[in-house]
């Protein structure tokens, strides 16, 4: 077999071999990515004005030679300028794809106040959506796609994706152990459960409380119980794989109190969940980020990261939204 040549310059997996199915504010289309991190904002086109249709393989990846070219000439593809995730290495110079992001959806089981959809919910609750299990499964057949990546979703909610459980075992039966599902919770998953045990999938729950009055005030559902309740099943599943993640996304004048961090990280603990997330509200943030840094908000996070380390979790993640917050 022969030696899969290389070449050393700046660009990133998604570029490389990353590919994103999009159906959310910018329409239904085949992107690099869907990363908010640079002023092109992900916006990488493969193919517009996509709804699920077969797609010529060689013409995508013909496509994405071209943005590997402008990397390669010593440019920058113009939607990635400034973009954190680019850098300089070695990059196998073969067509396959090991980076998938499934955001080819928007419905949702739950109305978080803080989600663009809230803009107009019922649009993002009906748009029409398509199967994406037949892409991946021709991926597959075709040898165009390799484990060692990374799997993601955006958009909705996955679990009430009618496919979702077939998709989760393909990826499951085919090796892929580096899967991250944002949940909602609200629905249990047995697929997830089984992707835990097997130390494959990590499921991403924002509770954003540790009561039910909050959670109700966020998520315009009364659903905690139930979330609580699913949170503790998942985490049974775990076996030395920290595979449940409990994400607080912190909302000024909503949940910004010590008693209900202090209580969820309790709860957390308590529960066998290892890895916990602390982010801040998106829309607050973008609103107030050149006024004089809110110092209380400032210090709630920095308490979140020292109890952390003091209760001993495995891990705590600090979203990016908070680490410029603590940092600016």
């Amino acid at each position: 077999m022969s030696e899969v040549k290389s070449e050393k310059y700046i660009s990133c997996k998604w570029l490389e071999t990353g590919v994103c199915f999009d159906n959310g504010v910018y329409g239904s289309n085949v992107k690099l990515c869907c990363y908010m991190s640079a002023p092109g904002g992900g916006n990488a086109m493969i193919f517009t004005d996509y709804h699920g249709e077969k797609i010529n393989w060689d013409e995508f990846f013909k496509i994405k030679q071209a943005y590997r070219d402008i990397q390669r000439s010593g440019k920058t593809v113009p939607e990635c300028e400034g973009c954190v995730f680019l850098e300089e290495r070695e990059w196998p110079q073969e067509h396959y794809i090991d980076h998938i992001i499934f955001d080819h959806f928007t419905k949702c089981n739950c109305a978080c106040t803080y989600c663009y959809t809230e803009e107009d919910k019922k649009k993002y609750n009906t748009l029409k959506t398509y199967n994406i299990y037949p892409i991946i499964k021709e991926l597959f057949d075709k040898k165009l796609i390799k484990r060692g990546g990374a799997i993601g979703f955006g958009g909705g909610e996955p679990t009430i994706l009618p496919e979702f459980e077939k998709l989760i075992d393909l990826l499951l039966k085919n090796g892929f152990t580096n899967m991250r599902v944002p949940s909602s919770g609200i629905k249990y998953s047995n697929i997830i459960a089984k992707g835990i045990s097997l130390g494959q999938i990590a499921v991403v729950i924002s509770i954003d409380s540790s009561s039910r009055e909050t959670y109700k005030k966020i998520k315009q559902v009364d659903a905690f119980n139930t979330v609580c309740k699913n949170l503790k099943k998942y985490a049974k599943a775990q076996k030395s794989f920290a595979g449940v993640i409990s994400k607080y996304i912190i909302i000024p004048n909503v949940n910004d109190t010590y008693e209900e961090i202090d209580n969820w990280l309790l709860f957390n603990k308590e529960n066998d969940i290892r890895v916990v997330v602390i982010d801040i509200e998106n829309s607050w943030l973008t609103k107030y980020r050149n006024d004089k840094p809110d110092e209380r908000i400032i210090s709630l996070i920095k308490y979140v990261i020292n109890k952390t380390k003091r209760m001993n979790f495995e891990r705590l993640e600090i979203c990016d939204r908070a680490k410029y917050l603590v940092e600016n």
